[in-house]
């Protein structure tokens, strides 16, 4: 069962604690070059240009001259659904990353891509002609008679004064 022989289960302890050691080395280069992977994506008309890092962080976001032709709402919606789509392509290539460096069968690649596709979505490589349903449209404040210039927007009356404190406590039984 067991080997008494002290020469024989060194040479096994050493080759094991080296395995280990190999396996620690991979997972260190895979983290470094996990690290480096970045998306860019772009709007369908240029105007808009988001870069993500490896985490899915926002690391750059660019815009052309066109965001003089865009709403605010519209470009909200563009940058949003930029970041979205770049987000979905990490899952994949953090996956082929991950393989180049230890291996397509680890079970430690499949838990990493799947952690990718639980927070991001999947990469469906497809793009389509209306607006991102991962959107939720934040920013975007709708109104039922927006201003039709932005510089005429509605102003609003000013709040009046807080009471001072000894007026607004003094019918109150506790300051006596």
């Amino acid at each position: 069962m067991f080997d008494t022989d002290p020469d024989e289960m060194e040479r096994r302890l050493s080759k094991w604690a080296q395995g280990f050691a190999d396996k620690a080395e991979q997972f260190k280069a895979m983290r470094s070059h996990v690290e480096q992977v970045q998306v860019t994506e772009s709007s369908r008309d240029g105007t808009v240009r988001v870069t993500v890092d490896s985490r899915g962080a926002l690391t750059g976001l660019a815009f052309t001259d066109r965001i003089r032709e865009a709403s605010p709402p519209e470009l909200a919606a563009a940058v949003m659904s930029c970041l979205r789509r770049a987000q979905q392509q990490l899952a994949p290539l953090v996956q082929e990353t991950m393989q180049a460096t230890v291996g397509g069968d680890d079970p430690v690649v499949d838990k990493v891509v799947s952690g990718y596709q639980e927070r991001f979505g999947e990469d469906l490589g497809q793009r389509s002609s209306g607006p991102d349903p991962m959107v939720l449209g934040l920013g975007v404040i709708e109104d039922d008679n927006p201003p039709q210039n932005y510089s005429q927007a509605p102003r609003r009356q000013p709040r009046a004064a807080p009471p001072d404190d000894e007026e607004y406590f003094a019918d109150r039984g506790y300051l006596r």
